[in-house]
């Protein structure tokens, strides 16, 4: 699953919430642009702030509450005309416990993402 943000746009959606075996952030940049350090942290900050999707951590990292996954998993259920049922739960909870495995869960229970930078 992946939670992507255009940083063209300032949109942000969540992709592929049935892929329960990986989760990443992309941050979607205009055709044939390179990542620029702080000002790319700084509007992916902003598309994520907007969206009340998460925060960015001065280590480049992204934090992503739970229940926005939750949320944004079921508005992308619904647009599919169906809707987030407990398999889907199930497996969620178990990503979320292989996650706090590795280290991958912040202390206030958020999930830990690194950041793929991706060209439009």
């Amino acid at each position: 699953m992946e939670l992507v943000a255009d940083l063209s746009t300032g949109g942000v959606v969540l992709r592929n919430r049935d892929d329960l075996e990986r989760f990443s952030v992309q941050a979607l940049l205009a055709p044939d642009d390179e990542p620029r350090g702080d000002g790319d942290l700084g509007a992916l900050a902003a598309a994520l702030s907007v969206h009340d999707a998460g925060t960015v951590d001065p280590t480049g990292h992204v934090s992503i509450p739970v229940a926005v996954v939750r949320r944004m998993a079921g508005d992308e259920a619904v647009s599919e005309g169906g809707s987030v049922g407990p398999e889907w739960e199930s497996a969620f909870a178990a990503m979320l416990e292989q996650a706090a495995s590795q280290g991958w869960i912040t202390d206030d229970g958020s999930i830990r993402a690194h950041i793929e930078w991706v060209s439009a």
